[in-house]
């Protein structure tokens, strides 16, 4: 499997902004912290991509496992003009424009798990990272990172993971080109973030996240802190939140970052 390159991945784009500059590497810690670091000189839509991450993390400080040249590891550097407590918002267009991405590449049984997860047939095939640097309430930057599993077989899980995350190549048996996969994600980005910080028009990317939702109509157990508690889940609320019944007949709404959730079967 080669190595990415700009060229390859620029030749499928049809943005105007994102993907300008791509940075292709071999290894870092996490694509993440890479472009924090980049961040201060880059311009909006500067994309980090990795082969290997060796502390690849998801939310909460999770593991997220990244294994050479076998996924996409990818952080883009974006500059939206919004407010720090909007940032949240920004990972659900990337969760839509994930799924309409494997869709378009012929990928069935796509769903979304607010609020960041990509499942297959119920199993994680990609997450999302949303991390920013404010001033006050204004957003300096957001580091958008995304992982995506495609050419891992099981083994390349650790074992307690083996049931619960997959890859392009277990659901499909073929191997996948990863430059036109990353091509396709950021060409479904685009418009959907666009649409977002020019005009604060969220419903495209809304009614991609209600249809194709993982958990709503689902029982769920919410996490946070050192609380937990069982809720049903009725709906996405306008900005995106989750909104839920809670065991005692409370209906409220739950805003991405402060709880995680499983859902029971």
């Amino acid at each position: 499997m080669s190595n990415l390159n700009q060229k390859d991945i620029q030749k499928h784009l049809t943005t105007s902004i994102l993907g300008r500059k791509i940075i292709c590497l071999d290894m870092v810690n996490s694509t993440n912290s890479e472009a924090k670091s980049r961040a201060p000189e880059a311009v909006e839509g500067t994309i980090i991509l990795s082969e290997e991450q060796t502390a690849g993390r998801g939310r909460h400080g999770r593991q997220w496992i990244s294994p050479k040249g076998k996924g996409i590891w990818m952080s883009l550097i974006l500059r939206p003009r919004i407010n720090a407590q909007k940032v949240p918002q920004i990972t659900q267009i990337a969760a839509a424009a994930l799924f309409l991405a494997l869709n378009q590449m012929g990928i069935k049984k796509v769903e979304i798990k607010w609020p960041n997860d990509i499942l297959v047939n119920g199993r994680k095939l990609s997450g999302i990272l949303t991390e920013m640097q404010s001033k006050g309430n204004a957003v300096d930057h957001v580091i958008l990172g995304i992982g995506l599993n495609v050419n891992m077989n099981r083994q390349d899980f650790p074992e307690d993971l083996q049931q619960q995350a997959t890859s392009l190549y277990l659901e499909t048996g073929k191997v996948w080109g990863r430059s036109q996969l990353i091509a396709e994600i950021i060409n479904a980005f685009e418009p959907l973030y666009m649409q977002y910080v020019k005009a604060g028009d969220l419903s495209s990317t809304l009614n991609i996240c209600k249809e194709e939702s993982a958990v709503i109509g689902a029982r769920v157990l919410l996490h946070n802190q050192n609380l937990e508690q069982e809720a049903e889940v009725l709906d996405l609320g306008p900005e995106g939140e989750l909104i839920v019944r809670t065991a005692d007949g409370t209906i409220t709404s739950i805003v991405t970052g402060e709880v995680s959730l499983r859902v029971l079967h």
